[in-house]
C-alpha cells in the first residue's frame, strides 16, 4: 500500500483511465485529490444520515462507494468501511441515547456477542478471502441480492399495512433474552469482519420481530450495539493492511455530521419511503458485484 493511499486512488473525476497520460496526471493532481477529499467527505454524510435513520452504520452506502466509484480495491474497500463505521456508530449511538432511544442491557449483550463474532470474521476474511477476491465479490452480491428481496417485501408490507396499529411489542418490561442476543451478536460481528458491513440490516429487523423492540428504539439499541463491534474490527483490519487510513477518517468525519442529522430528521421522514429507494440501489450493487468480469 502506497504511504499516501489518498494519491494512489485511480479516480480522474469523470476522465477515461485509459487515456490519461502521466503528465496529464501531474497536472490534475491537486485538484484530484480535492475532489476526492470532497466525495469522501460527502459520502460519509450521507452514510451517516442513513445511518441513523435506519439504525445502519452506513456501510451499504461507503463500501460500493469506495470500490465503484473512487477505484478501492475490494480487500481495501471493506477495510476502509469497516474503519469508518465506528464513527457512524459512535455518534448516532450518542444521539439516540440522549433521546431515550436504547435499550443499553440489549445494546452490551449483542455488542459483547459481536466482539467475539467480528474476530473470528476478521481472521476468515485475512487467511481465507483476502487472496480470493472473485469469491468475496460473489459474497457481497449474494448480500446485497438478499438486502434487495428483504427490503422490497418489508417495504411492500409496511405500504400494504399504512395506518395499522404498528405490532412491536415493548421490550422494556420483558425478560432478558440473554442468549438470543448473544447469539445474535456473534453472527452479525461474523459477517461484520468477513465483509465490513455494520451487520445493522440485520440487528435492527432481528431486535423488532424476535425480541419485540420497538423500531425507534431497535434503531439506536443497534448503533450502540454496533461501534464496540467495529472499533475492534476497525482495528483489525488497519492492523492487518486493509485500510486506507487517510480515506476512513475523512469517511467517518462525514458520517458524524451526517448522523448527527439523521437523528434530528429520524420522526420526520418515513423511513419505508428510503426503504423503497434501497431496494432498488441494492439490486443494481448485487448485479454489479455478481457479474464482474
Amino acid at each position: 500500500m502506497s504511504n499516501d493511499p489518498i494519491n494512489s486512488i485511480p479516480y480522474y473525476l469523470g476522465t477515461d483511465l485509459k487515456e490519461v497520460s502521466g503528465q496529464f496526471r501531474i497536472i490534475c493532481w491537486s485538484d484530484k485529490k480535492q475532489m476526492i477529499y470532497f466525495y469522501l467527505t460527502l459520502t460519509g454524510i450521507l452514510a451517516g444520515v442513513l445511518g441513523a435513520l435506519l439504525g445502519i452504520g452506513g456501510g451499504i452506502i461507503m463500501l460500493p462507494a469506495t470500490h465503484f466509484l473512487l477505484g478501492f480495491n475490494t480487500t481495501e474497500a471493506v477495510g476502509t468501511t469497516l474503519f469508518a463505521i465506528m464513527f457512524t456508530a459512535a455518534s448516532g449511538a450518542l444521539g439516540h441515547l440522549k433521546k431515550g432511544n436504547v435499550i443499553v442491557k440489549y445494546a452490551a449483550l449483542v455488542g459483547g456477542g459481536g466482539l467475539l463474532g467480528v474476530i473470528a470474521g476478521s481472521y476468515i476474511f485475512k487467511d481465507y478471502l483476502s487472496g480470493n477476491i472473485r469469491m468475496l465479490e460473489i459474497m457481497l452480491g449474494l448480500l446485497f441480492l438478499v438486502m434487495a428481496l428483504r427490503t422490497g417485501i418489508e417495504s411492500y408490507r409496511e405500504l400494504r399495512n399504512r395506518g395499522q396499529h404498528n405490532s412491536n411489542l415493548d421490550a422494556s418490561g420483558n425478560k432478558t433474552p440473554r442468549g438470543g442476543l448473544v447469539l445474535l451478536g456473534v453472527f452479525t460481528g461474523t459477517l461484520t469482519g468477513v465483509l465490513g458491513l455494520g451487520g445493522g440490516f440485520i440487528m435492527v429487523p432481528a431486535m423488532m420481530w424476535f425480541f419485540g423492540v420497538k423500531t425507534y428504539e431497535a434503531v439506536g439499541t443497534t448503533l450502540l450495539a454496533m461501534f464496540p463491534i467495529a472499533v475492534l474490527g476497525g482495528i483489525l483490519k488497519l492492523q492487518q493492511g486493509f485500510v486506507d487510513l487517510s480515506a476512513g477518517l475523512l469517511l467517518g468525519m462525514g458520517t458524524i455530521i451526517g448522523a448527527m442529522l439523521g437523528v434530528y430528521v429520524s420522526r420526520m421522514i418515513k423511513p419505508v419511503m428510503i426503504k423503497v429507494m434501497f431496494a432498488f440501489i441494492f439490486t443494481y450493487l448485487a448485479f454489479n458485484y455478481l457479474f464482474i468480469f
